[in-house]
């Protein structure tokens, strides 16, 4: 290995470790527990992403790296959104295809031990296969299987054309480099010496079908030093209802301004946090019992919340469950509609069809009502508490690629 690690203060040599991620707050978030447990312990990781994640990168105490070309928007553009699977693999394709020049000197350079990166960063795991360097998945959605795959539920059916430029760019890639093109399943299940899940194999669908090197770590929540000012005291001995389409796709001021009609006036406090793409004032009128931001502490709020009205993000309904919150899931792109789902066949909540206002109190009602939905949330609240988190995650990675005596076996 390259020595240039320093010795911790125990007096071992520790690893150096690259980790890339793609510029979304629900990729991002469930790594930065890992990440901080990994530095505590005496392991050097610089962290590439746009200047968006620089404060919540660095308060884990790794060193940021801006990542070249894309910017904090990417993932705003058509087609990254998630609504086309086979689009999304495209357009990921292309950005490996001009990303990987830059990084591939990059990491050169930086001499890491082994990479980490998530499941979709595709970039990540072509340098790794690039410069034969061990590899660790950080994977914040499903492991999808190739039914999950084949016919994610409200894709649209554009996949042939799509999937034959990816694989053309992806024989590119393969022959200017002289590896093994990327597929388009590994686009989406990144292979690795270690996949990190940070979900339980009670969440997983078809857990028992993954090898030895897939591990569930459950939920990985971490003070990120990011959060926005909230008045908290005022949700105090309040049923809180808690709303958010997430940090993506959450321009639907339809949808909010059915929410403020269907719990206006109500016996709940509701908190209603709608993104930095919209105004209040888009929304007209917000009644009384309404607290609206354009973003919240999220798990400050899921703490006082009876509640919980989502987009089906997976980060957030695994922050939901964490903190035995039953959810109302209103998918808003393919992967989305698989979490809810998924969530609706374990019974921890509904997913709503339609949004009107008296749909939305209806449904809510139903959940609010019947324990059933909050003693499962609590069951898989529970299976995600005890699968170890970052402390657990650390010691996979450590025993697997990090540590000099680990490295190939």
């Amino acid at each position: 290995m390259n020595y240039h690690g320093a010795f911790s203060k125990i007096g071992i040599l520790m690893s150096k470790a690259i980790f890339f991620n793609i510029p979304a707050s629900g990729h991002i978030n469930p790594s930065l527990g890992l990440t901080a447990e990994l530095v505590r312990r005496g392991e050097e990781v610089v962290y590439f992403a746009t200047e968006r994640f620089r404060p919540v990168i660095e308060a884990t105490g790794a060193s940021f790296r801006a990542t070249p070309i894309i910017d904090d928007h990417y993932i705003d553009q058509p087609g990254l959104n998630g609504i086309d699977p086979s689009l999304f693999a495209e357009l990921m394709i292309g950005t490996c295809r001009n990303l990987l020049p830059a990084l591939v000197e990059l990491v050169r350079t930086e001499q890491p031990d082994y990479i980490l990166h998530d499941s979709v960063c595709a970039w990540g795991g072509l340098v790794a296969r690039v410069l034969d360097l061990p590899t660790v998945v950080s994977l914040a959605l499903w492991s999808f299987t190739p039914g999950m795959l084949a016919h994610p539920p409200g894709a649209p059916d554009s996949g042939l054309s799509h999937g034959i430029r990816f694989h053309q760019i992806s024989r590119q890639i393969g022959a200017q480099y002289g590896i093994r093109p990327l597929t388009y399943a590994e686009l989406f299940n990144a292979p690795g010496d270690l996949t990190i899940s940070y979900s339980s194999a009670e969440l997983q669908p078809e857990a028992h079908l993954l090898d030895e090197r897939f591990h569930f770590v459950g939920s990985c929540l971490a003070a990120r030093g990011d959060e926005p000012d909230f008045p908290l005291e005022l949700l105090d001995g309040k049923r809180v209802i808690y709303i958010s389409l997430g940090t993506v796709l959450n321009r639907n001021a339809d949808f909010f301004k059915s929410c403020l009609n269907a719990f206006s006036e109500g016996p709940y406090t509701v908190v209603m946090s709608i993104g930095n793409r919209l105004s209040r004032e888009a929304l007209g009128p917000i009644p009384a019992n309404f607290i609206v931001r354009n973003n919240v502490p999220p798990i400050e709020i899921l703490k006082r919340s009876a509640l919980f009205i989502s987009h089906s993000g997976m980060n957030s309904v695994h922050e939901a469950l964490s903190l035995n919150v039953p959810l109302l899931l209103v998918p808003q792109q393919a992967e989305q509609a698989l979490t809810a789902a998924r969530m609706v066949e374990l019974g921890a909540g509904l997913r709503l069809e339609q949004t009107s206002p008296e749909s939305l109190r209806a449904a809510a009602e139903k959940v609010l009502n019947e324990p059933g939905d909050r003693l499962r949330a609590s069951h898989l609240g529970a299976s995600l508490r005890q699968a170890g988190g970052p402390p657990r995650a650390a010691d996979l990675v450590l025993a697997r690629v990090a540590a000099p005596a680990g490295k190939g076996a």
